[in-house]
């Protein structure tokens, strides 16, 4: 009874606000009826408001899982752990597209946004989208945008909410306000440093109140470049140049000059220093710069025989990172190290990883053949706690993974439009015994410190 009164409700609602939104004598006349505008916007926001009523009653069961479910078998296994599918979100543009990229709001918990771009990354003629997601309302998107292009790479800025940048396939990055991203807020054009093939990976960066707002990108051209925004126009600086190795900003010294190859696949920055970037390139190999005010250094790691797909800084130990690729592996390095920790088969090429918010030893890999992997380092290296196949009926080709920053959810993106949330069992966000308690900077040094106890017993190895 309670869901058909809301039903009702919406109709009415919905039915009032397409009355005045078509109306164009009413519209005319704004003039003189000065609250016809105001109106239709509050109109909007009740009519948004009950359709999440009415959302949350139809998926309750999808919402008391996500809410109260945890796997009771895990009592009885304690290096195994499940994963729950929770919610799916689409657009009814968005079946014949691939979910390129998926990132979490800083701030609020339930929000998140994804990028949409054609299967053929290259293909600069095919339409994209950027949808804006909630779990409130998992059945629409609270804001789609058509993209002329492919949208490859989006990032939520950490600190400014409402401000999302995003890549396309046919070299653009443009800056959106969130709140009202059908007007994009800057835009990079062939006259100031447009990349001249598809975008890889965007990613904004810590700045000071004061300071300009900076973000990053790499693109198949072979540029990795700062880009700062000043009054709506996006200024860039070129870092690297894969194509043109006299392009850094700052050139090395002879001596630590070294050879680039191939082309930019993907960026990560250390998150003690921003100042240290990650770079995986299609050959296999990894660079590490440095772009401090008064030197620049590289390094060159090689890490696989195959194109690096993906690269993520562990959130609680500064000096460790994970690479993924197409060769089937997924290695953990220390930062100054040339030869990996720990090399992990996973038997089918792997599109992503992410490091765990919660868990200093927690990652989770996505393969080509639809499966998710979930590791704890802590407590078993060799092999996985979990592997689960998002779809047994047909095989969907992962793209993305993201973790939710407050919640023990993540989000897989695929192909076909391909999108969901999936819960972690206890067993897969265990906390150490000495955790219970503890206060956050305790908490921080618990986690440093089981890294710490990892990379000893992987040196005597």
């Amino acid at each position: 009874m309670l869901a058909l009164s809301h039903f009702i409700l919406f109709m009415l609602l919905r039915m009032l606000y397409t009355f005045e939104v078509a109306d164009p004598i009413r519209l005319a006349a704004g003039a003189r009826h000065k609250g016809t505008v105001t109106d239709i916007q509050r109109l909007s926001k009740a009519v948004l408001v009950v359709e999440r009523m009415i959302a949350q009653n139809s998926f309750d069961d999808i919402l008391q899982d996500f809410r109260y479910w945890e796997d009771a078998s895990d009592e009885y296994r304690c290096m195994e752990g499940s994963l729950l599918p929770l919610w799916k979100f689409h657009h009814d543009k968005s079946r014949a597209l691939l979910v390129s990229a998926v990132c979490w709001s800083p701030v609020y918990h339930d929000l998140f946004a994804a990028a949409y771009a054609t299967v053929d990354s290259r293909n600069e003629d095919g339409e994209g989208m950027l949808c804006f997601y909630t779990l409130k309302n998992p059945s629409t998107p609270e804001r789609a945008v058509v993209t002329p292009s492919g949208a490859t790479s989006l990032h939520l800025h950490p600190q400014y909410c409402s401000l999302l940048v995003a890549g396309f396939a046919d070299g653009s990055v443009v800056v959106y306000d969130v709140r009202n991203p059908s007007l994009p807020f800057a835009i990079s054009s062939s006259l100031d440093g447009k990349h001249l093939l598809p975008v890889t990976q965007v990613k904004w960066i810590r700045t000071h109140p004061r300071e300009e707002v900076c973000l990053f990108s790499s693109a198949l051209d072979g540029r990795v470049t700062q880009w700062h925004l000043h009054n709506n126009i996006l200024i860039h600086i070129n870092i690297l140049d894969f194509k043109n190795y006299e392009l850094l900003a700052k050139p090395l010294p002879p001596p630590e000059k070294i050879t680039l190859e191939g082309l930019v696949t993907c960026i990560a920055f250390c998150p003690n220093n921003e100042h240290v970037i990650l770079v995986g390139v299609d050959t296999g190999a990894l660079y590490q710069c440095s772009i401090t005010c008064s030197v620049h250094t590289l390094v060159r790691y090689s890490a696989h025989t195959s194109p690096v797909r993906g690269l993520a800084w562990n959130s609680h130990h500064s000096q460790i990172f994970l690479s993924c690729s197409v060769d089937w592996t997924v290695k953990v390095w220390l930062q100054h190290k040339m030869i990996p920790l720990i090399i992990l088969d996973l038997g089918a090429a792997v599109a992503a990883a992410a490091w765990s918010p919660y868990s200093s030893s927690v990652f989770v890999a996505v393969t080509d053949d639809g499966r998710v992997h979930v590791y704890d380092l802590f407590v078993r290296k060799c092999k996985p706690l979990c592997v689960q196949t998002l779809v047994q009926r047909r095989r969907v080709v992962s793209v993305c993974v993201a973790f939710n920053p407050f919640h023990p959810i993540i989000l897989v993106g695929g192909e076909k439009g391909y999108l969901a949330s999936l819960k972690l069992s206890p067993n897969l966000r265990r906390t150490h015994r000495d955790a219970k308690g503890s206060d956050p900077q305790d908490l921080q040094e618990i986690e440093v410190c089981k890294m710490e106890r990892l990379i000893a017993t992987s040196n005597k190895e």
